[in-house]
């Protein structure tokens, strides 16, 4: 289609990196001399009228960039990114670039990382027209010899983030950050670079390690080059928790698939006191079940006393891990040294959570009892007795309900274990 225009179009960035290294293609990224976001509503519309369906575009005025998202009879479906080949400067650190339309090699030479500035053209027209691989900064040559390097001695002043970037690349690949590109970051975290780059953005970035195959490895290699503490200093703190996981990991004791982004998130969290975590949250701008997950791992880990003290109650323990996370219970069972805490974790995370009476309220207000609290109270002890062993029937938790009935018609149920 961008031929059918007279537009220059080049594959560019990770999926050509990708595909030199013979890795699969999860994306595919192009580069457009000219209009992107007018090639890619031209790309909808011609994917709408053919075996797709909710064809989407999202467009980016401000950068030149667009998205075609859409749906297809014969598979999933898939994704297309369109940038307009463009020039890029950064009026104060770590803010977003300005952008003016420019060639290939001008769009080639704003990226991050050499390996990352590789193109493919794919029409008669432009630079190196249908040609072999245009590599003006040395790509080829990079990831031949396994470097992550940037472009310019201000890479990670300009675009702080990139910070985190090199790390996840360095760990994916099995790469090496090379020796220069290594002095400006710390250049770049000694002078607190990274203050002033949005909780958004680095959350992004952080997102994007966590949902790694391995995201222990450049959590850990981010933490020893102090990136972690220079994203916010109580993040120093993350050995504990990262080590724990990388040794698990290391011994067998974990399955690869549970070293996940839940597991990594409650190791970055759990060596900080409450007010540390809220500091972290709010730098980052965690929200909802994440944000959750982070709290209730410190939460554990200061309740280990109590959580021991009640393993072998399971009403109380259920009582206590009510409401948690269940990720956060699952991972600091993971996490935590005390063999006493991890199995009280994965018992009420694998059984207890789930056992609940056979009696519903609706059976409760059939024998009598009068709608409004008392029906809860009474679910919760009957409850209570099932964890405990109290009650194993539904004859006998409708002979433990009669009692409880009988007993609130002369006095408020107390609250504690069952009958």
């Amino acid at each position: 289609m961008a031929g059918e225009s007279g537009l220059a179009v080049y594959l560019v960035g990770g999926p050509v990196r990708d595909a030199l290294l013979g890795w699969p293609l999860l994306d595919l990224d192009f580069a457009v001399e000219g209009d992107a976001p007018g090639l890619a509503r031209r790309v909808a519309e011609r994917l709408a009228g053919g075996c797709s369906r909710d064809v989407r575009v999202t467009a980016h005025a401000r950068f030149g960039t667009a998205t075609v998202a859409f749906d297809s009879c014969a598979k999933d479906g898939g994704r297309i990114d369109l940038v307009t080949a463009r020039r890029e400067s950064y009026p104060r650190p770590g803010q977003l670039p300005r952008v003016t339309p420019g060639s290939i090699g001008d769009d080639l030479a704003r990226r991050d990382f050499s390996i990352n500035a590789m193109a493919l053209p794919l029409t008669a027209t432009g630079e190196g027209a249908e040609g072999g691989l245009l590599d003006p900064l040395g790509g080829l040559d990079d990831l031949r010899a396994g470097i992550v390097r940037v472009l310019h001695p201000r890479s990670f002043v300009d675009d702080p983030t990139r910070l985190l970037r090199a790390v996840r690349y360095e760990q994916r690949f099995g790469f090496r950050i090379d020796r220069a590109t290594m002095s400006a970051m710390d250049g770049a975290v000694a002078k607190g670079c990274m203050d002033a780059v949005s909780g958004d953005r680095w959350r992004h970035e952080l997102e994007r390690i966590l949902d790694e195959a391995n995201p222990v490895a450049p959590l850990q290699r981010a933490a020893e080059l102090g990136v972690l503490a220079g994203l916010h200093p109580s993040l120093g703190k993350h050995g504990a928790g990262l080590g724990r996981l990388a040794a698990l990991a290391c011994d067998g004791e974990l399955e690869g698939e549970m070293v996940g982004p839940d597991e990594c998130l409650a190791a970055l969290f759990s060596p900080l006191s409450a007010v540390e975590g809220e500091g972290v949250i709010r730098r980052l701008r965690l929200s909802g079940r994440r944000a959750a997950l982070s709290r209730d791992t410190i939460e554990l880990r200061e309740s280990e006393p109590q959580i021991r003290a009640c393993a072998g109650k399971p009403s109380e323990l259920a009582r206590m891990l009510a409401g948690r996370e269940l990720a956060a219970v699952s991972a600091w069972a993971a996490l935590t040294a005390d063999p006493v805490v991890a199995a009280a974790l994965r018992r009420y995370a694998g059984e207890l959570r789930l056992v609940k009476p056979e009696l519903s309220g609706g059976a409760l207000l059939d024998m009598g009892v009068t709608e409004g609290p008392l029906v809860g109270e009474i679910l919760a002890r009957l409850r209570d007795a099932r964890l405990d062993g109290a009650v194993n029937s539904r004859d006998e938790e409708t002979a433990l309900a009669r009692a409880l009935l009988g007993r609130a018609r002369a006095a408020p149920i107390p609250q504690g274990g069952g009958e």
